[in-house]
């Protein structure tokens, strides 16, 4: 009987230590939200597009590809010059060397 008694308490804890070090496992990089859908979402909170200027560089978050704008002909732009590209944020069009995101020209929301 004490040896049914001491296999059993050796059983239970060995399934405690195992389900206690599963639950401790990471997750799987699947699980893993996708920063550019992140960045889609989040708030953009106050507009720091209206401090930018020719000849600035676009901030990086902003050059990610959820941002850029390939059909420009239904926003009503020009075709970008080689090494170029339209990217729109809240509204207004930017248009940014692809190379180094140097600012080109900004289209404001209230002028197209």
């Amino acid at each position: 009987m004490k040896s049914k008694a001491t296999a059993l308490l050796v059983i239970v804890s060995l399934l405690a230590t195992s389900a206690t070090a599963f639950a401790a496992q990471p997750q799987h990089p699947s699980h893993q939200p996708n920063p550019s859908i992140e960045r889609a979402n989040r708030p953009v909170g106050a507009i720091p597009h209206r401090d930018w200027h020719r000849g600035d560089r676009l901030p990086p978050e902003y050059r990610d590809h959820i941002f850029r704008v390939d059909n420009w002909r239904q926003h009503g732009l020009e075709a970008p010059p080689r090494g170029h590209q339209w990217v729109g944020v809240a509204g207004d069009y930017v248009l940014v060397a692809s190379a180094t995101g140097v600012i080109s020209n900004i289209i404001p929301a209230h002028t197209h």
